[in-house]
């Protein structure tokens, strides 16, 4: 099984949801927090390919750009 993630705009949530219905996926809506967690995992995933650390400074850049309420 696989885990996808998809931003989908407010005005088309009920499409979405109803094709997902329809084609019985199974899905779940994340909270703000549950959203901020996956950012963090990300950035901490791509510094430890990398080989390096990230910056405070830069996980706060990019939750604040990416919505996440602080």
């Amino acid at each position: 099984m696989t885990t996808m993630l998809v931003n989908v705009p407010e005005k088309e949530k009920s499409l979405f949801m109803a094709l997902l219905k329809k084609f019985h996926f199974k899905s779940k809506m994340l909270s703000e927090e549950e959203k901020e967690n996956v950012w963090l995992s990300k950035m901490i995933d791509e510094a430890e390919e990398e080989g390096g650390e990230v910056s405070e400074d830069e996980i706060m850049k990019t939750l604040k750009r990416n919505g996440a309420k602080i």
